[in-house]
C-alpha cells in the first residue's frame, strides 16, 4: 500500500531501521541517524513512532504527515499535519483520494 501511494504522488519511499532489518524494506532506503537524510517537499510518516534516530533523518523536510494509531508518538511533535489512525485503514482511502484528485484533473 506505501508502494501505491508512492506511484500515485509519483514519489520514492523509505523506512525506518527496524523495517529495514527485518527485511519488509531494502536497507538504502532507510533513513534515519544511522541511514540516509532526506529533503522532500512532502514525507509522510505511517505507522512510525518517530524515534529521535529517525526524525534526524528527515527534519529537513518541507511537510511532514504523520499517521499513527498512537495520539502521543513523538513524531506528532515534529508533524506539520497528523492523522490519529491506523496505517492500514488510511493509507488505502489516500491512494484512492489521489487517483479521484488526478482523474479530475484530467
Amino acid at each position: 500500500m506505501i508502494e501505491d501511494l508512492a506511484k500515485e504522488l509519483g514519489a520514492a519511499t523509505a523506512c525506518s531501521r527496524p523495517v529495514a532489518d527485518i527485511g519488509w524494506r531494502p536497507h538504502h532506503e532507510h533513513v534515519g541517524q544511522t541511514g540516509v537524510a532526506v529533503r522532500p517537499n512532502l514525507y509522510i510518516a505511517a505507522g512510525i513512532s518517530g524515534a529521535i534516530q529517525h526524525l534526524a533523518g528527515v527534519n529537513g523536510s518541507k511537510v511532514i504527515v504523520v499517521i499513527n494509531t498512537d495520539p502521543e508518538a513523538p513524531f506528532f511533535k515534529a508533524a506539520d499535519y497528523g492523522i490519529v489512525g491506523d496505517a492500514f485503514e488510511v493509507v488505502p482511502k489516500l491512494v484512492e483520494a489521489v487517483k479521484a484528485f488526478k482523474a479530475n484533473q484530467a
